[in-house]
């Protein structure tokens, strides 16, 4: 008995097959991998480390850099078109929803050039109006335009109300100036004559004849 129990401990330990592992998991779990084998999304037996292996496919740059056949739109074009943010861009071209390719560059890292033809299907799918993006790009440029416009007009009435006060200033510095000027000059004035009738009084008087 003991031996028959040592025997089972040390027997290796078999890997469950599929059916084993779909008792393991929840019901509703095994169901969903279910459909998806039906659907043909079957997981594949390629290692994980063998898929991270795989380098991705880098096309050679033609006419500088305008893309190759139908892959003409870089990210920010793709972006502007269907007015998503980056994060929802790079799902759609992780998720393939939008076609992709890597063009090589002058400089080392590659660009990632798009399908126009994917980005257009996209919008019909998703009822996305070009002209209606563009017109919302155009009056979002426009409202920034006119505030710029705006902010510029408040700077220079500031401007000029503070042109106005610093000239009122000196204005008022110069009148008392003047003002100051003038009673120095007749103070001046008032003293040269005193001084004049001090030294006639001090010089003796001419004798009549």
């Amino acid at each position: 008995m003991a031996t028959d129990e040592l025997d089972m401990d040390n027997a290796p330990e078999t890997e469950p097959n599929s059916g084993e592992v779909d008792e393991q998991l929840p019901i509703g779990i095994a169901r969903i991998r279910q459909e998806w084998c039906r659907s043909g999304f079957a997981e594949s037996g390629q290692p994980e480390q063998e898929q991270q292996d795989i380098e991705p496919v880098v096309f050679t740059e033609v006419d500088g850099g305008a893309g190759i056949g139908d892959y003409v739109l870089d990210r920010k074009t793709v972006k502007d078109m269907i007015a998503l943010s980056d994060e929802a861009v790079d799902r759609l071209i992780k998720s393939g929803e939008l076609d992709s390719i890597l063009v090589a560059t002058t400089d080392a890292e590659p660009r990632r050039m798009t399908s126009e033809s994917s980005v257009r299907r996209f919008q019909s799918d998703s009822e996305i109006d070009p002209e209606a993006v563009e017109r919302a790009a155009k009056a979002m440029v426009d409202a920034s335009v006119s505030e710029s416009i705006q902010m510029l007009q408040s700077e220079i009435e500031q401007l000029h109300d503070t042109q106005g006060k610093v000239l009122a200033q000196m204005k008022d510095m110069l009148l008392l100036e003047v003002r100051n000027l003038k009673e120095q000059d007749r103070d001046l004035a008032s003293f040269v004559y005193e001084l004049a009738e001090e030294i006639r009084n001090l010089l003796p008087k001419k004798r009549r004849k």
